[in-house]
C-alpha cells in the first residue's frame, strides 16, 4: 500500500486527500484546518495532489464529480458525535431520525424511507470499513476511534457495494499502523453521564503484524420523569399520588422513575497482516456491541376531537388538563348548576357547549404553536419497557497489488439478537404496547479489480458484490382499552442481493475528465408470515383457524435493474474545478407486515423505486487555501418513490406501511464554505436548500360509519402538494474556533457550533395528520412535524505542552431548546399524537490522556 506524489500525473487536479483502507474523502469545502495540531497529526497535511495506488482508485477518480461531506476524527470529537445520527445536524440535506437506540431512518436530499420496522430497506447505504450494514438494527452504533465519516449524496448507481437511491454513509475506523499508540478519554456530564473511551495499538511482528483494540462505554440516567414511577402498593391502593388520573389505568408499584436512559458499550479489535508477498495486505476487524436499557418513551397529546383532548382511553396529561382549565376560566363558561338557574337553561347549555368547543380549539392551537406541552420531559407511563440487543460481526479486507492491476476483497458478517418491550401509547393505559423479539444475520462479499491503461489516460475498476441476509421477527401487540385489536405477528424475511459493476475515468483533455460507470442489480426476497389475530378476524387472515389450518401467507419476488452514471469535470486550474453529472438510482421492493386482517395485507409490497438525478457543482480554494468553497445544484425525477405512512385506521394500532407515490418534485442546492482568515482561526459554514412536494400521491384510511354498528368506510387521504417527509426547506450549520498558543502553557481552543433547521414534517400529511370521520383535517399545522428551531453548542479545550493531556468543558443545546425529533399520528384508533423529543441541555467535563 503506498502513496506516490506526482504533479505531472493525470490526477494532478484532484482536490481531495485520500488514504487507503477505507480512509475518508475530504473535499475542500469540508476540511477542518486545526492549525498546528492538524499538521502534527497528519503527515500529508498541506499536500494538494496525490495519486493513490490501490483499491480505492476509482472512488478517488469519481470524487471529482461527486458531492461528499466528510468529517475527520478531530471534527467528530469537537462536535461531540456519539453515533452517526449526530452527524446529520452538521450535514446539508441529511436527516437521520432515531426512534430508539437500535432504530433509525436516513434521508439524503429528501430521499429516504421513514420506516422503523426491522425489515425496512434503507434508501441510504451504510458502510463500516467498506462492508455494508444492511439491517436497520445494526446501523446505529457507538462511534469511537474513527478515521473519518463521509456522506456521499445522490444515487449510488455505479461503483462497488450495494445500490442505494439516496446516497451512502461510510464510517471508517482507525486501522493499525505498526506503531505504538494509546489513548483513554473520560467524559462526565449532567444526568450522571459517564462516557469512557480508549484504544491501544501494539506492533506484534515489526512490519508484518500489528493490532489495535478500542472500546467505548456510555451510561446516562433517564431524562424523562415518570410520574407513575416510585409509587408503593399502599400509595396506589390509597389513591395517593397518581399519574394522569386516567380511568382504567393499572399501575404496578416500584416502576422506574427516570426513563430514556442510556446504557451501551462496544469493543472492536483490528489486526493488520502484511505477508511476505509483494503488494499484499490483510485487515481483520471484529466487534461486539451491547445495548441494555429501558425502552424509549415520548410524550402523548390526546386528540380524540382536537389536539389536547383525551385519547380514546380517557387519558389527558395533567399539565394539559390544567391548561384547559385556565382557558375555560378565562372564557367564563357557565357551569351546569348555573345553567339550571338561568332563565333560558337550553340556551345557556348551548352557549356553554359552544364555549367549551372554543376552549378546546384554543388549547389545540396553543399546543401546536409550540413544540410540546408545559412539561415536555414529564409523563405518565405504566410500562417503562426495555431495549436489549447484542450484535457481533467482522470485516476481512484484503488487497493485492500486482504489476498492472490491484485486487481487493471485502468480506463482512453481522448478526444481532434483540428484544424490546415498548410502551408505544406513552400513557398509563394499555392502549397499544409492543413486545418484540427479532434476530438476524447477514453476510456480504465484495470483489474489486482496478488498474490503468498504458496507451491512453484511462483508469478502470470492475467487480462484483453479493449480500445474503435472514430476519426472524415476532411481535405481540398488547391492547386492553378496546380501541385497538390485540395482535400477534411473526414473519421470516430472506434477502439475496447481487451486483456487477464497471467504472472508468478518462482524461479526455489536460483539463477535462470523463467519469462513467454502470451496474447491474439483482435482488430476490422471500417473505413468510404468520398472523394470529382475534377469533373475529377474516377467514383468509394468516391465523390458526378452528380446524387448525394455517392459510398460506408467503411470497417470493425477484427484481433486477441496471443503474449507472456519467460525469464531466473541468479543471480551471489545479485548485478549482466544475462538474456536470447524471446518475440513475434504484431501490428494491419493500414488504409490509400490516394488521393481518387479510392475507393480502401481510404480503403487501411496495414496488422498486427509480430516481434520475442531475447535478452541477464546483469545488475550489482561493487566497492560498484560506477560502474553500464546495457547492452543487441538483434536480431529481422519481418513479414509484417509496413513502412510509402510518395506517392510522380505526381499531388497529398505527401500522407502518410503505407505499408508492407516482410522482414527486425534488430539487435544491448545497454550499460548504471554510474560511481561514488568519492562522489559528477557522470558520466553517454549511448550507442546504430543498424544494420538495408530492405531485401524485393519495392514500386512504378506514373510519367508522356513524351509527353503523361497527361498519367502516375508506376515506381518501390526498397528499398532493405536501412537502416530502424529513426534508426541511433550509438548513444551516456553522462552526467557529480559534486556537490560542500559550507557549509553555500549551494551547487553548474555544469553539462555537450552531445549527438552524427550517420547518420539517415527519409524514406525508404536511404535518397536519389524517382527516377525521367527516373527512376534515382537524389537527393544526406542524402537529406531525417540528417548526424551525436553533441549537447552540460551546466547547473549550486545553492541550498541554507535552501533547499527552487534553482537558475540555462543553455544553450542547445551550439554550435548552425543546424540539421534537419525531412525531406520529395515531388519531384514528388510539386517538392521540405521539412525540419523541430531542435531548435537553447537557454539559460536562472531558479528560483525554494520549500515549
Amino acid at each position: 500500500m503506498g502513496f506516490q506524489l506526482d504533479h505531472t500525473a493525470r490526477l494532478r487536479r484532484l482536490l481531495v486527500l485520500v488514504a487507503l483502507a477505507g480512509s475518508p474523502l475530504l473535499l475542500p469545502g469540508d476540511l477542518s484546518a486545526q492549525g498546528a495540531e492538524a499538521a502534527e497529526s497528519d503527515p500529508f497535511a498541506g499536500v494538494e495532489e496525490m495519486i493513490v495506488v490501490g483499491s480505492e482508485l476509482l472512488d478517488t477518480l469519481n470524487a471529482t464529480s461527486t458531492s461528499v461531506t466528510a468529517f475527520d476524527s478531530m471534527q467528530l470529537e469537537a462536535l461531540g458525535v456519539s453515533n452517526v445520527s449526530d452527524v446529520a445536524a452538521f450535514t446539508p440535506n441529511l436527516e437521520i431520525r432515531a426512534a430508539s437506540a437500535t432504530t433509525a431512518t436516513f434521508f439524503i436530499r429528501g430521499v429516504g424511507l421513514n420506516d422503523f420496522t426491522a425489515n425496512a430497506a434503507s434508501a441510504v447505504a451504510i458502510y463500516v470499513d467498506e462492508a455494508p450494514r444492511n439491517l436497520p438494527a445494526i446501523q446505529l452504533g457507538l462511534l469511537y476511534d474513527l478515521q473519518a465519516i463521509e456522506v456521499s449524496k445522490g444515487p449510488q448507481g455505479s461503483g462497488p457495494g450495494r445500490n442505494a437511491s439516496a446516497g451512502a454513509i461510510r464510517i471508517n475506523t482507525k486501522k493499525p499502523t505498526g506503531e505504538h499508540d494509546a489513548y483513554v478519554k473520560f467524559l462526565y456530564g449532567n444526568y450522571n453521564l459517564l462516557d469512557l473511551e480508549g484504544a491501544l495499538e501494539i506492533p506484534i511482528v515489526e512490519d508484518v503484524l500489528a493490532m489495535r483494540s478500542a472500546f467505548r462505554i456510555q451510561q446516562r440516567d433517564g431524562i424523562v420523569k415518570n410520574r407513575c414511577g416510585g409509587l408503593s402498593l399502599d400509595q396506589i391502593n390509597a389513591g395517593g399520588p397518581h399519574c394522569g388520573e386516567s380511568p382504567g389505568a393499572v399501575i404496578r408499584p416500584g416502576l422506574e422513575e427516570d426513563l430514556n436512559n442510556t446504557d451501551v458499550w462496544s469493543t472492536r479489535s483490528s489486526l493488520r497482516f502484511i505477508p511476505p508477498i509483494d503488494g499484499m495486505e490483510w485487515n481483520l476487524v471484529t466487534h461486539v456491541d451491547r445495548t441494555d436499557q429501558l425502552g424509549t418513551v415520548g410524550q402523548q397529546i390526546g386528540a380524540q376531537s382536537a389536539l389536547g383532548s383525551t385519547d380514546n382511553a380517557g387519558y389527558r396529561a395533567p399539565e394539559v388538563a390544567g391548561e384547559l382549565n385556565r382557558i375555560v376560566g378565562n372564557l367564563n363558561i357557565p357551569s351546569p348548576a348555573e345553567c339550571r338557574r338561568d332563565p333560558d337553561p337550553v340556551a345557556c347549555r348551548a352557549r356553554a357547549a359552544s364555549l367549551r368547543v372554543k376552549a378546546e380549539s384554543q388549547l389545540s392551537n396553543s399546543l401546536a404553536s409550540r413544540p410540546l406541552d408545559a412539561l415536555p420531559f414529564d409523563g405518565d407511563y405504566n410500562n417503562p419497557g426495555y431495549e436489549r440487543q447484542t450484535s457481533v460481526g467482522f470485516t476481512l479486507a484484503g488487497e493485492w497489488e500486482l504489476d498492472a492491476v490491484t485486487l481487493q476483497s471485502i468480506t463482512g458478517y453481522e448478526r444481532y439478537d434483540r428484544e424490546r418491550l415498548i410502551d408505544a401509547d406513552f400513557s398509563p393505559n394499555v392502549v397499544f404496547e409492543f413486545d418484540i423479539e427479532d434476530n438476524a444475520w447477514q453476510v456480504s462479499q465484495d470483489l474489486r479489480l482496478s488498474g490503468d491503461l498504458e496507451s491512453i489516460p484511462l483508469a478502470w475498476n470492475t467487480g462484483a458484490f453479493y449480500l445474503q441476509e435472514e430476519l426472524d421477527y415476532d411481535q405481540d401487540t398488547l391492547a386492553q382499552s378496546g380501541a385497538v385489536q390485540p395482535l400477534f405477528q411473526a414473519y421470516i424475511q430472506e434477502t439475496a442481493s447481487a451486483g456487477l459493476f464497471v467504472d472508468v475515468s478518462w482524461e479526455l483533455l489536460d483539463d477535462l475528465t470523463l467519469d462513467a460507470g454502470a451496474r447491474y442489480n439483482w435482488e430476490r426476497k422471500t417473505f413468510d408470515a404468520e398472523i394470529f389475530a382475534g377469533a373475529n378476524m377474516a377467514t383468509d387472515s394468516c391465523r390458526v383457524t378452528n380446524s387448525g389450518n394455517v392459510p398460506e401467507c408467503n411470497r417470493t419476488d425477484t427484481v433486477d435493474h441496471p443503474t449507472g452514471g456519467v460525469g464531466l469535470t473541468y479543471h480551471f486550474d489545479e485548485l478549482r474545478s466544475f462538474y456536470l453529472k447524471y446518475s440513475h438510482g434504484w431501490k428494491g421492493l419493500q414488504y409490509n407486515a400490516r394488521d393481518g386482517l387479510r392475507a393480502s395485507d401481510v404480503t403487501d409490497v411496495a414496488d422498486p423505486e427509480q430516481i434520475d438525478a442531475y447535478e452541477i457543482g464546483f469545488k475550489g480554494s482561493w487566497l492560498e487555501d484560506r477560502l474553500s468553497l464546495d457547492g452543487s445544484l441538483f434536480w431529481y425525477a422519481y418513479s414509484n418513490y417509496q413513502v412510509f405512512t402510518f395506517s392510522n385506521d380505526t381499531g388497529v394500532p398505527p401500522t407502518r406501511i410503505v407505499q408508492n407515490a407516482d410522482d414527486a418534485q425534488n430539487f435544491g442546492a448545497e454550499l460548504a464554505t471554510v474560511l481561514r482568515p488568519i492562522d489559528g482561526l477557522l470558520a466553517d459554514v454549511r448550507f442546504g436548500w430543498l424544494e420538495t412536494k408530492f405531485l401524485d400521491f393519495t392514500s386512504s384510511v378506514s373510519r367508522p360509519v356513524p351509527n353503523g354498528n361497527g361498519a367502516q368506510f375508506r376515506l381518501v387521504n390526498d397528499f398532493n402538494g405536501n412537502q416530502l417527509p424529513n426534508a426541511p426547506r433550509f438548513k444551516v450549520s456553522a462552526s467557529l474556533e480559534y486556537m490560542f498558543d500559550l507557549d509553555r502553557m500549551g494551547r487553548i481552543t474555544p469553539r462555537y457550533d450552531v445549527v438552524w433547521s427550517d420547518d420539517v414534517n415527519f409524514d406525508p400529511s404536511g404535518g397536519t395528520g389524517a382527516p377525521n370521520v367527516q373527512g376534515l383535517i382537524f389537527l393544526p399545522d406542524h402537529t406531525i412535524g417540528q417548526k424551525a428551531f436553533t441549537q447552540h453548542n460551546l466547547q473549550l479545550n486545553w492541550v498541554a505542552p507535552s501533547e499527552h493531556l487534553e482537558v475540555g468543558v462543553w455544553a450542547r443545546n445551550l439554550t435548552n431548546e425543546v424540539y421534537k425529533s419525531l412525531a406520529f399520528d395515531a388519531t384514528g384508533g388510539p386517538g392521540f399524537v405521539g412525540n419523541l423529543l430531542g435531548d435537553p441541555r447537557t454539559y460536562g467535563l472531558s479528560v483525554k490522556l494520549l500515549y
